[in-house]
């Protein structure tokens, strides 16, 4: 691997971590070493940090919080 290379992982945490789960990346970029923003898309799916993933967090944490009001509204008529 091109020092370049290895200095970016370096820099990037979560890219290096990525990239050790997924060991066939260092064949990737030796043979490619300019393959990081297809790297950075792989690594965002990998730990769900796309934007899709972000709205279906925001819709859970959503439903969540309005079945929470829906017990309190529930307990507070039964009183």
């Amino acid at each position: 691997m091109r020092q370049e290379t290895y200095e970016y992982l370096k820099s990037k945490k979560q890219l290096q971590a990525f990239v050790r789960q997924n060991p066939i990346w260092y064949r990737k970029l030796t043979r490619n070493p300019r393959d990081f923003q297809v790297l950075e898309n792989e690594a965002k799916a990998y730990f769900k940090q796309t934007i899709p993933h972000k709205v279906q967090k925001i819709n859970q944490s959503l439903e969540m919080a309005s079945f929470m009001l829906q017990m309190y509204q529930g307990m507070r008529q039964s009183d």
